[in-house]
């Protein structure tokens, strides 16, 4: 159940969608597919005016109404949009990936979702709302849904579309959401040093530090000279209290240079903890010049 009130001043309720195919377009602010998603059911949704069928969007970043006030005039999208800012419905839902589209029947049990947006998504999406409505069986949803595999994409493609995912999730603070679409990237592209290294230092934000070691020194067996794993490799010594070796691997990921400011900042801590405060101070302030590219 849901009450969640709009751009536009009013309410959406789920209780004024009795009897009706209710679609749910979960949007996130400032990603490309969340415009298109937009534009496209939209679009979609005027092939059914005049049927028991209901569309709403939802996005929690409220704080960007601005933005989206400009891309819906823009799109001339009429579709509501409502405001989850408690994340209340983002958390019943349990979403983890955006845009997400929800298909719900008459009887408002679950009938379809898609996640993402593709480049089949429009007509992927009117099928869909169609075979809720009941006019196709499920012998022609099949038939209309065949190329969906274009869709779909690789198994590459498909883990990269859950690393970007991360990426988005971790940015907003939900890091165990962040790391479940890390886990399913690695599962469909374990050879990508990049995801490994993605959840490592997602383990090293939330103090798994022996897990992000482990990732960060199998990626080093690969490649023995790679930067971002050296780095995150001492990094997780460090705090693992491997302060010599930590020391080693830092020094070298300075020279190969992946985030300067990252490791002078662990380098300076390593130098405090051994009393070398002068040489300490020295670290922090270079660190401090590269993040402010001064």
């Amino acid at each position: 159940a849901y009450r969640l009130p709009t751009t536009d001043g009013t309410f959406i309720d789920n209780t004024d969608s009795k009897d009706k195919v209710v679609v749910l377009v979960y949007l996130s602010a400032e990603q490309k597919s969340s415009e298109l998603a937009a534009a496209d059911s939209s679009e979609v949704f005027k092939k059914f005016k005049d049927t028991p069928v209901r569309m709403v969007h939802v996005t929690a970043d409220v704080v960007h109404k601005p933005y989206f006030d400009r891309l819906r005039a823009e799109q001339g999208v009429e579709v509501p949009l409502g405001l989850d800012a408690s994340r209340k419905l983002y958390g019943e839902l349990g979403l983890i990936v955006f845009p997400t589209t929800i298909i719900s029947d008459r009887a408002g049990k679950l009938a379809h979702v898609i996640s993402t947006r593709g480049p089949e998504y429009p007509r992927v999406l009117e099928a869909y709302i169609r075979h809720t409505l009941g006019d196709i069986d499920e012998t022609e949803l099949t038939d209309r849904l065949r190329a969906r595999s274009s869709e779909m994409g690789s198994p590459k493609s498909l883990a990269s579309r859950h690393r970007s995912a991360a990426r988005l999730l971790r940015e907003k603070g939900l890091i165990e959401d962040a790391r479940r679409e890390l886990v399913k990237a690695m599962e469909l592209d374990p050879a990508d040093a990049n995801i490994r290294l993605d959840l490592a230092d997602i383990d090293l934000s939330s103090g798994a530090n022996t897990e992000a070691l482990e990732l960060s020194l199998a990626v080093l067996a690969e490649s023995p000279e790679h930067r971002r794993a050296k780095q995150l490799a001492g990094i997780a010594k460090f705090r693992l209290g491997e302060v010599d070796e930590a020391r080693s691997m830092l020094t070298e990921a300075l020279v190969l240079n992946p985030e300067p400011a990252r490791v002078l900042y662990y380098l300076g801590r390593i130098d405090e903890m051994q009393g070398q405060t002068r040489e300490a101070l020295q670290r922090y302030r270079e660190a401090a010049e590269h993040l402010l590219d001064e």
